[in-house]
């Protein structure tokens, strides 16, 4: 009887193990799903003053810049899937780069940076939207936006105050760990040191836009690409998956001991 009731036992464990194995990769790839569709460009920090980072001999002074707003009210700027400079910030227009993914040094989905620097009159700036689109050639091949949780997202007068100028610091925005491996799969493609890296943001508050929105009333507003040297935070979710791991592994466990037990 004993030899009977530690096989029915045997079984059941057996069976709960694999239905275990189950649901933790029906939760996997859930989160996994989940992440993917946002595609985010996340802040690397917990707010926009958290985000903030020297970037030294990366500054705007070495870095590619990407893209520059200056329109007062509304800025709204496009990529080009071409190597090319459209208009002059200086004397007000925008202007916005493609460089190569070789240029910015970004060898893996780790290592992708993009800086925001905003330069605005005793006030903040409110962003709408910013897009990162690798392409092959005139192709795109990969995009990468801002994370729907953050937007809009507000840079207050005092987070601006922050920075000395349009200099070398900027507010850090990076891949969250799911989007890094898109990118790291792009990567793999022939050629891929070669793609351009291609940046469109909006900038101030468009038709509709809530109440609390700030407008652009000064710039340039710019954009640089930099290889991150620092840690991107993982997605929210990442996290709790790894606890509930732990719990399981656990239960597993204690479950085990009272079959031998038995």
């Amino acid at each position: 009887m004993k030899k009977l009731l530690s096989r029915s036992t045997l079984f059941t464990l057996t069976f709960a193990r694999k239905a275990t194995c189950v649901s933790v990769l029906a939760i996997g790839v859930a989160i996994a799903a989940t992440s993917v569709a946002r595609a985010s460009l996340v802040l690397v920090g917990t707010d926009p003053a958290d985000s903030f980072r020297e970037l030294g001999a990366q500054g705007f002074g070495n870095a590619p810049r990407m893209l520059t707003l200056q329109t007062n009210g509304v800025e709204d700027g496009s990529v080009t899937p071409v190597d090319v400079a459209n208009g002059d910030a200086v004397s007000g227009a925008n202007k916005s780069t493609t460089p190569t993914i070789s240029t910015l040094g970004w060898t893996s989905g780790a290592q992708v940076g993009i800086g925001f620097n905003a330069d605005q009159s005793n006030t903040g700036i409110t962003m709408q939207s910013l897009v990162l689109t690798i392409f092959n050639g005139t192709i795109p091949v990969g995009s990468f936006s801002l994370s729907s949780a953050l937007t809009p997202l507000t840079f207050t007068a005092a987070d601006l105050a922050l920075e000395p100028g349009n200099g070398s610091s900027v507010f850090d925005f990076g891949l969250t760990a799911a989007e890094q491996a898109q990118f790291n799969a792009i990567l793999l493609q022939p050629g891929s040191s070669g793609f351009f890296a291609g940046l469109s943001s909006q900038l101030g508050c468009p038709a509709g836009a809530p109440a609390g929105c700030l407008v652009s009333n000064d710039g340039p507003d710019s954009f640089i690409g930099f290889a991150q040297s620092g840690v991107v935070p993982l997605p929210t979710a990442l996290p709790l998956f790894a606890t509930g791991l732990a719990g399981l592994g656990l239960l597993g466990w204690r479950r085990r001991g009272k079959a031998h037990a038995a």
